[in-house]
């Protein structure tokens, strides 16, 4: 049981450094989306899905070590989940557990919302594309031609208006 809780605490200190890593990706993520690097995304993307890998074989290995130490306990007691087990074992297990595991759920939820930044950011800039792609097919299917024998755009009152505004 000793060796097993104490594999326990290596793989959430494992956890612990790879969500550490995901939150430094997705922060560089914010950044390459801003500057609209689609090269670096993808490089950055690639990273992202290799630390998402190995983060699911950790907690696959987690379930697979709580398993093994619910088998070792008497029936009585229900360990299906990480808090369930520090609820359950005592010292020198229990401090090192409830540390890792709150700091744990700390970065998982600063990952969370940092994904949710970067979804607004390119939710927004998508909306912004539809929206100026939506113009463009309005002005094109005026009756008139865009620009001019000399090269020079052809707009109305009304077009100079939204321009003058967007400038």
């Amino acid at each position: 049981m000793k060796n097993l809780l104490e594999d326990l605490q290596k793989l959430i200190a494992e956890q612990i450094d790879l969500y550490k890593k995901l939150l430094l990706i997705l922060k560089k993520e914010n950044k390459i989306i801003l500057s609209s690097s689609v090269d670096e995304l993808n490089v950055n993307n690639k990273k992202k899905e290799v630390l998402l890998l190995q983060i699911k074989l950790l907690d696959e290995s987690c379930v697979k070590l709580l398993e093994k130490v619910s088998q070792g306990l008497p029936e009585s007691i229900d360990i299906t989940s990480i808090p369930k087990l520090i609820k359950a074992v005592k010292e020198p297990y229990f401090t090192p557990l409830k540390f890792g595991y709150s700091k744990l759920l700390s970065l998982a939820k600063a990952v969370k919302n940092t994904n949710i930044d970067n979804e607004r950011i390119i939710k927004g800039s998508l909306r912004a594309i539809r929206s100026s792609i939506s113009f463009l097919m309005t002005c094109a299917s005026s009756s008139g031609p865009f620009y001019e024998n000399r090269g020079q755009l052809k707009t109305d009152n009304a077009m100079m208006q939204i321009f003058e505004k967007e400038a």
